[in-house]
Parts: structure tokens; C-alpha cells; sequence
């Protein structure tokens, strides 16, 4: 017949025993993590993209409210380009951009008018506009390509 030993030596032993994982464990561990965040990263990228591009987008629809305004109290629209972000804020001092580190606005002179969004960095390649008669066309890498 074995001796008993106490109840609290057991435990003891088993927790001696058992101790950390082995390395199989670990590398499988990492793998499934690698694998996750190949999949999640492009997708965060570019739900980011898309989320600047919607920014930008309400800054145009922003900056036309305050050029109408303008016109509301002037009876005219600007009748030269008016290129650049900072640009157009010293023309309309109300307005002022979410998305100015990412995005040039530019504001084109004519019947309509027309208002743009120009990625820069991170958006390159991506162009919003809005006219006058609240025409808008985003290109592709914005992520849509209507609004």
C-alpha cells in the first residue's frame, strides 16, 4: 500500500510540474496572431482612409454654406482662384477644416463654382469636389466614388 501524503504536498508537486508553455504552444500562438493582423491591419487602414476622405467631404459641404453666405451678403461670388487650405481660410474666416493636414482645398472661379479636396501624404490620390449646383465626385482612392 502507498503512504498518503497530505493534501496540500500534492498540490504542491502538481504545481512544480506544470509550469509556463512550451515553445510549440507559443509559436502557434504567435502564427494565429501574425495571421489576425495581416487581415485586420489593411481593413483599419482602410476604414481610416475612408473616415479622412468623409471628413474632408463635410469640410466642402462646410466651406460651401460659408461661400454662399458670402454671397447672401455680397451679391457675388469670388471671381479669382483661391488655392490652398490656409488661403481659403483667410478668404473665409468662418470656415475652418477638420482634415487640413491631410487635404488642400482649393476654391475655381466660374459658372458654378467648383470646390476641391486634394489628398495629400497618406490620401494621395484621392480628390473630392463640389460645385455650386452641389455636383459631387470623389476619385476611387478615397475609398467611394459617390457622396
Amino acid at each position: 500500500m502507498r503512504p498518503t501524503l497530505p493534501r496540500a504536498h500534492k498540490l504542491r508537486t502538481r504545481l512544480n510540474t506544470a509550469r509556463g508553455f512550451t515553445l510549440m504552444e507559443l509559436l502557434i500562438v504567435i502564427v494565429i496572431v501574425g495571421i489576425l493582423a495581416s487581415i485586420a491591419l489593411p481593413s483599419y487602414q482602410g476604414y481610416i482612409k475612408k473616415s479622412r476622405a468623409k471628413t474632408a467631404a463635410a469640410d466642402l459641404v462646410s466651406l460651401a454654406a460659408v461661400v454662399e453666405g458670402r454671397f447672401q451678403r455680397s451679391l457675388a461670388y469670388p471671381t479669382s482662384d483661391i488655392n490652398g487650405t490656409a488661403a481659403l481660410k483667410s478668404a473665409f474666416g468662418q470656415w475652418s477644416p477638420a482634415q487640413a493636414e491631410h487635404f488642400s482645398h482649393a476654391f475655381i472661379a466660374g459658372a458654378p463654382y467648383r470646390l476641391t479636396a486634394t489628398g495629400s501624404g497618406p490620401m494621395q490620390g484621392c480628390t473630392l469636389s463640389l460645385n455650386a449646383e452641389n455636383q459631387r465626385t470623389a476619385t476611387p482612392e478615397c475609398g467611394f466614388t459617390s457622396w
